[in-house]
């Protein structure tokens, strides 16, 4: 399943059959649990998750939803930034500004590095890439909602 199916259906009502459906974490490995979550606290301010289980971290991503980082990433996965976490954050200079200080290579969705973009529907946004080469699409607040 591809981040953006699963983020589709965040807080989408489905009514294929009869029941409401939507999105209660998202899952990623990683080969360092530990430098995964600082990341994902640090730069987005993710509340950590109390969990008992020590190959698990969980993060909260707000609405219900969480962000389960597991143990066991051997390889990077080749990926593109059309596969994608897509979070929003109140001040995306703030996010770009972190990112400089630690050296997080940030672009727009052409490649085009440090530059951001305006989507059609007004919403700037940048893309990065996590320790482990997950893309993340990062927005300077909500998109447009279809019915």
């Amino acid at each position: 399943m591809t981040w953006a199916f699963l983020l589709l259906l965040a807080g989408t009502p489905q009514a294929g059959s009869g029941t409401v459906a939507q999105v209660e974490h998202v899952a990623i490995q990683a080969a360092d649990l530990d430098r995964s979550a600082a990341f994902y606290h640090e730069a987005f301010g993710l509340r950590l998750i109390p969990t008992p289980l020590k190959n698990r971290r969980w993060l909260d991503l707000g609405n219900g939803v969480a962000l389960h980082i597991l143990n066991g990433r051997v390889a990077p996965k080749p990926s593109n930034r059309d596969e994608h976490l897509a979070i929003h954050v109140d001040d995306l200079a703030t996010v770009t500004a972190w990112f400089d200080r630690h050296g997080r290579a940030w672009t727009n969705l052409a490649g085009k590095p440090s530059t951001m973009q305006t989507r059609f529907d007004g919403v700037r946004q940048i893309y990065v890439q996590d320790p482990d080469g997950y893309w993340i699409e990062v927005s300077d607040r909500r998109g447009v909602v279809t019915q």
